[in-house]
């Protein structure tokens, strides 16, 4: 049923994610080196939707599956659409950036509480760009047929087309099967798992 037409699917995904992972790791050393202003902090806590801070348990969990497994693919879709190369990566990249600076002030602040809140968040962490770097993976094949098809247009010769169709195939098949599994255990993990951790820690 899986039978994902591109044998290269799960190279690019680890290329993505070994991309933003070095971006993490880059930007939680800045952070931790660099003190923050409080409003630099404050901006971070309000980039966390309200509905999402404000739930518990498994409220919470459906907030977080909903937000990370439905509209964030969907923005990153639309951005695919548009002609230009990586646009639909700038989600991924933020969903990066914002967790490293914080978890960085953490440790600036408290380094013993801040490093207890890293450990715990990694699992989580990684899981959820994991699930992100599947639909990029599969949303590059989506961009670069669409581009394809468009410098066509301008084109006397014609360059050899990708299929759209069997792109958007390959990608229904790879967030339903692969993507949103992987958004629904990073919400449980996040929800449950890293409470757990950080209660054993501290």
């Amino acid at each position: 049923m899986l039978k994902i037409q591109d044998d290269t699917y799960v190279k690019r995904t680890l290329r993505f994610l070994t991309t933003t992972l070095s971006i993490f790791i880059i930007t939680f050393i800045l952070a931790i080196i660099f003190s923050p202003s409080a409003e630099t902090i404050k901006n971070i806590f309000n980039s966390v939707p309200n509905n999402v801070d404000g739930a518990e348990g498994l409220k919470k969990v459906w907030e977080y599956i909903l937000n990370n497994g439905f509209k964030v693919p969907f923005q990153m879709l639309i951005l695919a659409i548009i002609p230009i190369p990586f646009l639909y990566y700038l989600n991924i990249i933020s969903t990066t950036i914002l967790p490293a600076i914080a978890l960085g002030f953490a440790i600036n602040f408290d380094k013993h509480k801040g490093i207890i809140l890293s450990i715990s968040a990694i699992p989580h962490f990684i899981i959820e760009i994991l699930a992100f770097c599947f639909v990029a993976s599969s949303l590059l094949k989506v961009n670069q047929s669409i581009i394809r098809k468009f410098a066509n247009l301008f084109r006397k010769s014609k360059k050899q087309k990708f299929s759209i169709k069997l792109a958007i195939t390959n990608l229904i098949k790879i967030y339903i099967f692969i993507a949103l599994p992987l958004f629904i255990v990073a919400a449980f993990v996040e929800n449950y798992l890293s409470k757990i951790i950080f209660d054993l820690l501290t």
